[in-house]
């Protein structure tokens, strides 16, 4: 039995207040239980050592759940002799065997001795939080909570599930409850799964020590509204190390510099309006390799939290590949030269053809084109690409050409829009003075 209430199950049968345990009831209840379907509802004052409740019946075999909650149950094992009983009330800080009057204290080899005639059953216990089934395997587990007032008191809380480590928790409940507590709450009610818990927890007190508690603070109330599945914090995709937080903070440190409430914001809100419902290692890795990829083309980082986060990386991807194809501007002079007679400008509208490859993957990045895709292409000089550009904004990127054979073979603008009824007009009178077929 728990210290929190006698110093012993076995003190507490020879102590002078005996009486407190009375006669056991008779094996039959007078107010049985039959199952999960309209149970009534059981006291657990009635189980504290001085007599029992009604049945809560479940087909373990020889195994019977009296009661269960979200802390605590209780089990009998039926034998030749009689019925024993196991109390493990985690509100009440009372641990026990008992059978007829005699009580003792529950330690590792007499739970092993209680379940020996499981085999490889399981008794389930669909309400207790901290522990979804009791058999072998979760023998420690059991012994770990009621020897251990730290991981009792995080059960009381409610805190704890079946899937978490409770050695883990401990160490994060002994900093700071409240925080560990409003994590592991948010997460619950948005429905994040419980595998995740950790991590988040481990990014939460990692935001608290670098930034303090209002930012970790903010880190909670957001999470409370996410309606992402699975959440990781390592840029490991093979890891499954759920303390790492790595792959969440590098993209705060140099050479990237985001902002912590706009990451947040992005990884917890805006990437669910993506599609995306697993913030994990393959989440952070395509991140932090498209903000790498920006700064490899541009110096600098245009676009830290993009709408379309995949779709981005794919976009700047294939550029980054068309650059590698053709890595010299020489190289791609000689390409351009073969185009340079195609140039024309009219009134409104203008055909440019681009003075280096690079300009090729700024406006397809910035129009999100594939152009990039055709990188062996462009640079076989199979195909060639032209710009289509406003008179009165000759640098912004307003539709791509893509010219094949003497035919325009394809014409986009901003996200693979189609040509406007004004710039088909000038395309085609374009065409026929230059001697162009348009197969777009």
């Amino acid at each position: 039995m728990s210290s929190q209430k006698t110093t012993s199950a076995v003190d507490a049968q020879s102590a002078a207040s005996v009486d407190a345990i009375k006669t056991p009831v008779a094996d039959t209840p007078s107010d049985p239980v039959s199952d999960n379907q309209g149970a009534q509802a059981v006291d657990i004052k009635d189980y504290l050592l001085d007599k029992i409740g009604g049945e809560f019946v479940k087909p373990a075999g020889l195994y019977k759940v009296l009661l269960q909650t979200d802390t605590d149950f209780i089990v009998t094992r039926k034998r030749a002799r009689g019925e024993r009983e196991m109390a493990v009330l985690i509100s009440e800080g009372l641990f026990y065997f008992r059978e007829k009057s005699k009580v003792e204290d529950i330690t590792h080899d007499k739970l092993c001795t209680f379940l020996k005639d499981l085999g490889g059953d399981a008794i389930k216990l669909e309400q207790v939080a901290w522990l979804s089934a009791l058999n072998s395997h979760s023998i420690q587990c059991v012994i770990s909570v009621i020897t251990n007032s730290t991981n009792a008191a995080m059960c009381r809380a409610g805190v704890l599930d079946s899937q978490m480590d409770f050695y883990w928790c401990s160490n994060y409940w002994g900093q700071n409850k409240k925080l560990f507590t409003d994590v592991i709450m948010a997460a619950r009610s948005a429905g994040v799964s419980s595998y995740s818990s950790q991590a988040l927890v481990a990014t939460a007190f990692e935001i608290e020590k670098r930034y303090g508690v209002r930012e970790a603070l903010y880190f909670t109330e957001v999470l409370k509204t996410t309606a992402i599945e699975q959440y990781r914090a390592s840029n490991n995709r093979y890891s499954h190390n759920n303390s790492s937080t790595e792959g969440f903070f590098q993209l705060l440190d140099e050479p990237y510099n985001l902002e912590l409430r706009d990451l947040i914001d992005y990884i917890f809100v805006d990437a669910f309006s993506q599609g995306i419902v697993k913030v994990d290692g393959d989440f952070w890795h395509t991140y932090e390799k498209y903000l790498r990829m920006q700064m490899q083309l541009f110096g600098e980082i245009r676009d830290k939290h993009p709408r379309y986060l995949m779709t981005a990386h794919n976009i700047i991807e294939q550029n980054v590949n068309l650059l590698e194809h053709i890595s010299a501007d020489k190289d791609f002079a000689e390409l351009a030269a073969e185009v340079r007679g195609l140039e024309h400008e009219g009134k409104v509208y203008s055909i440019v053809a681009p003075a280096t490859a690079r300009q090729i993957a700024e406006d397809s990045i910035a129009l999100g084109h594939c152009t990039g895709s055709h990188a062996r292409r462009i640079a076989s000089g199979d195909m060639h690409v032209l710009f289509m550009r406003s008179i009165k904004a000759k640098e912004q990127p307003l539709v791509t050409l893509r010219f094949c054979k003497e035919q325009i073979t394809g014409a986009e603008g901003l996200h693979r829009r189609g040509l406007t009824a004004d710039e088909r007009e000038f395309l085609e009178s374009w065409a026929k003075e230059k001697d162009v077929q348009i197969a777009a």
